[in-house]
């Protein structure tokens, strides 16, 4: 069981990420890919992606280089591998873990050594080799851009459905009702958030306040930083509507939104992007909620929007795909939001 306790200060500092982060989808990923946990729910992703590492010619560096980081028989893996700086982004987050210092570097191999092993040109990351550094960079980017990069933004569509519901549980209960609107894999007794975990710990945050981190390789439990002195997140698995697909592609020479979609369907996925229930929709186009539904269930087929229960309503938000249609984009990328997501 892991206890994680909270101060009023920590309450003001808890927040959620604004999008899934590269480097744990990466390293949640790799168990995935492994078998561990998730059965048939990640079954065809997995036999896809065996597929694309072969066909690409990275099977092999995926084994020697981060299989052994990620170790399959054990839940542990090093802190350094998922800095915070990840929810900057793809590169930003690498740079941070080649930037680690030796000194934690070796700590943290020392860890790992004691636990399954460390794999022996990851000792050069703690000796300063540029072999050593040039393996580790080229393992991420290499596993993220042929086994995550093409479902991107179907995952952050998802992340951001979550959000949303999040973010109304907050708006009507404060960070308090937040926390409690995680049950089942959380739960909430101020001041304690506990959670199943493997070791039974208990995680001070002292005034740190807490990242939450939504994922969608997180399977069952939440999982925290090995290091409780470091400024700490907490990776939570978000709910999974359907299997990850190659994401449609927007229409290369997209007709103005209201002519390809119909005006009520136009205005109904502009309404989403801040997130709306079926109710909120009906009042404002000013039609029944059954027709609203209809309508939706139409936008959540073409994958432009996404629905997620929350109580007794039904939250629908935006997804990449349909705010590229709204912008006239082609690469699932708002055109007010050019700055790279995750790449």
């Amino acid at each position: 069981m892991l206890r994680i306790h909270f101060t009023s200060e920590d309450l003001a500092r808890t927040r959620i990420a604004k999008t899934a982060d590269p480097l744990w989808e990466i390293a949640l990923s790799m168990y995935r890919l492994a078998g561990r946990r998730g059965g048939s729910a990640f079954a065809a992703w997995r036999s896809r992606t065996r597929h694309d590492l072969a066909r690409t010619g990275n099977t092999a560096t995926v084994r020697r280089v981060l299989a052994p980081l990620f170790p399959s028989a054990s839940s542990y893996f090093p802190d350094f591998l998922t800095p915070p700086d990840g929810t900057a982004g793809l590169e930003a987050g690498v740079e941070a873990v080649l930037s680690t210092p030796r000194r934690l570097l070796r700590r943290e191999l020392d860890k790992l050594a004691a636990r399954t092993g460390t794999p022996s040109w990851a000792w050069g990351l703690a000796d300063g080799r540029r072999d050593a550094f040039h393996d580790l960079r080229n393992g991420l980017l290499t596993y993220f851009g042929t086994v995550i990069a093409p479902y991107w933004s179907d995952i952050q569509g998802m992340v951001d459905a979550d959000r949303a519901v999040r973010g109304r549980a907050f708006l009507e209960g404060g960070a308090d009702g937040m926390l409690a609107a995680f049950r089942p894999i959380m739960r909430w007794e101020p001041p304690v958030l506990s959670m199943d975990h493997p070791v039974d710990r208990d995680v001070h945050l002292g005034g740190r306040g807490l990242v939450l981190i939504p994922s969608y390789f997180c399977v069952g439990a939440p999982v925290p930083l090995a290091d409780p002195e470091l400024p700490q997140v907490l990776v939570y698995p978000i709910r999974r509507d359907r299997p990850l697909a190659v994401p449609k592609q927007a229409p290369a020479s997209p007709a103005p939104v209201a002519r390809l979609l119909g005006p009520t369907r136009a205005a109904i996925l502009r309404a989403t992007v801040e997130g709306a229930t079926t109710g909120e929709l009906a009042r404002r186009q000013g039609i029944h909620a059954s027709g609203v539904s209809q309508h939706i269930q139409v936008l959540r087929e073409a994958g432009l929007i996404v629905s997620r229960r929350m109580g007794a309503h039904v939250m629908h938000t935006i997804t990449p795909l349909g705010a590229a249609l709204l912008a006239g984009t082609t690469d699932g990328t708002p055109a007010g939001d050019r700055r790279p997501r995750g790449l």
